[in-house]
Order: structure tokens, then C-alpha cells, then sequence
């Protein structure tokens, strides 16, 4: 996975943001859910939901867990939702009817546009802080890191989800091991997606950037994939992807499509899962 800046992200989830909702985002509202009952705003006992005053959610995407979020949330805490890509901005907008400017006063909500590494908040701004599937994409994971503890007051939590190990993320590498098997060669990347997949060395960087106390796991989501021609239409739709089959013949990217069709269907014929394992930390300031 090639390092984007900033600029090139936000152009990246511009073009890919309703490519990204119809097929994608399906699999990243259960870990959505995840993080925010990690921060206590789904908790129905003693005062864990009344606690939270203010929450930000960075790179919404195109609005599942804000969605969830503003249903389990106090009408009265403060909510604002951020994503890099003004395109992702809408899709949100529209997911939860949002037809005049950036706010629902009557849910203390609102949306803009910013950066992850670079947050228009000032330091201690919020308790709640959550990013779903943002913080292994971004140019310095390290940066975005220290800006949620920024933001965040002391005692505030916050909770990111990253790509697990790939031995574990079947939905993620079947497309480049059977472009391995005939021959396909996709290219050296400079950064594995991959790449923040331990949670120890996730753990450790938490705790650089300054946070107290930081719990750290795995878990798996499994896709809604139904069978292999689906995810082949899916996982052969991303915008670097799509790049890459224009330099390929006609004939070898219907091979490459065609046996990974087969391949996930022989996977589901015996029983298994297409899915991702989780990276995900809890930290406290």
C-alpha cells in the first residue's frame, strides 16, 4: 500500500466513497458498534452513558457509526463527526437525512470536514474520541495518535480499529494470492495495509503518544459476501485496483476474475467465513 499524503487520501476516498458504502461499510458497522460500547455510550448501567459529555468521531465514512453513535448517544452530549473526504461528508449527510447545512441541533450534532493528523479542535475538547477503520491508512499513524490525545481531556477515552493479521483476513488477501498463483505481479507496496496488525506494537505506540492506559485485542467480522462472482465484483472495484487492470490483457484479467470466483466459492461451499480480523485498542488519557 502505497503512503498517501493527506491531499491524495482525500481525493483517493472522494472517488471511492459510494463504491465503498454499497459494498464495505456493511462490514465495518459491527466494529463501529465495538468501539463506541468500548467508550461506554451504549451502557444502560449506573451513570457510564450520562458521564460522556462531548464526543468526536474521526473519518466517519460514510456514516454507520455515526448513525449508531447518535442512536445510543444522550441527546445532550455533544457530538461532532469528521471525515477527510467532503464526499464521505455527504453520503453521511444523506444516511441520516440531512437536507439543510451540517448540523441537528435537537441531537447537539454536527458534521465538517477535516484532518485526522490535524485537528481544528482545541487541547482538551472532548471525553469520547472514536475512529473506525482510519488510523493504518493515514500518513503518520503516530501523529493522528497524538492528536486524539490532544483533543481529548484527561480521563477522556478513545478507541481506533486498524486491519489485523492477514493470515486471519481472508476477505483482504485473496485477490493478491491468486494473482500470485498465475503470475499476476500487483507490485511491491511501500506500506502493507497490514501494517499496525500487532497489538502489542499497537499497544506501545498508544502509550508513546502519551495515553495512561491502553487495552488492546482482536476480533473477526465476517463480510456479507454471498459468493464468489460478488466478491470478485467488490474486491476487484477499488480505485488502485481498477488502475492495475488497465495494464493487464483482456484475457489474463478474466482468468485472475475467474478463479477468484471459484476460489471463494470453494471457501464457502466448506463452510467458511469471508471476513477480516480486528486490530482494536482502547486508550485512556
Amino acid at each position: 500500500m502505497k503512503v498517501f499524503t493527506s491531499e491524495e487520501l482525500e481525493e483517493k476516498w472522494d472517488g471511492f466513497s459510494k463504491i465503498f458504502q454499497r459494498y464495505n461499510e456493511s462490514a465495518t458497522a459491527p466494529v463501529a458498534f465495538l468501539l463506541i460500547t468500548s467508550l461506554g455510550i451504549t451502557s444502560q448501567f449506573g451513570s457510564a452513558q450520562n458521564s460522556c459529555k462531548s464526543i468526536l468521531e474521526v473519518a466517519c465514512g460514510p456514516g454507520a457509526g455515526t448513525k449508531l453513535c447518535l442512536q445510543y448517544k444522550n441527546d445532550s452530549s455533544k457530538f461532532i463527526s469528521t471525515d477527510i473526504s467532503n464526499e464521505m461528508i455527504q453520503l453521511t449527510k444523506q444516511c441520516l437525512g440531512m437536507t439543510n447545512g451540517d448540523e441537528i441541533p435537537e441531537k447537539n450534532f454536527k458534521i465538517q470536514q477535516c484532518n485526522a493528523e490535524k485537528l481544528p479542535f482545541p487541547d482538551n475538547s472532548f471525553d469520547r474520541y472514536f475512529s473506525n477503520y482510519c488510523l493504518h491508512l493515514v500518513t503518520s499513524p503516530e501523529t493522528m495518535l497524538k492528536e486524539a490525545y490532544r483533543v481529548l481531556e484527561v480521563g477522556g477515552i478513545a478507541a481506533f480499529s486498524v486491519w489485523g493479521r492477514p493470515e486471519n483476513s481472508n476477505q483482504f488477501t485473496i485477490v493478491k494470492k491468486i494473482a500470485d498463483e498465475i503470475g499476476i505481479e500487483m507490485g511491491g507496496a511501500s506500506r502493507s495495509p497490514f501494517h499496525l496488525n500487532d497489538k502489542n506494537k499497537l499497544r506501545q505506540m498508544a502509550l508513546d503518544a502519551g495515553f495512561s492506559r491502553v487495552l488492546a485485542g482482536h476480533t473477526f467480522v465476517n463480510s456479507t459476501i454471498q459468493n464468489g462472482e460478488e466478491y470478485s465484483e467488490v474486491f476487484l472495484a477499488a480505485p488502485d485496483t481498477q488502475k492495475f487492470i488497465q495494464t493487464l490483457d483482456k484475457e489474463k484479467y478474466l482468468l485472475w476474475k475467474s478463479k477468484i470466483a471459484n476460489y471463494v466459492d470453494e471457501l464457502l461451499k466448506k463452510g467458511e467465513f469471508i471476513g477480516s480480523e480486528i486490530t482494536y485498542i482502547v486508550c485512556t488519557k
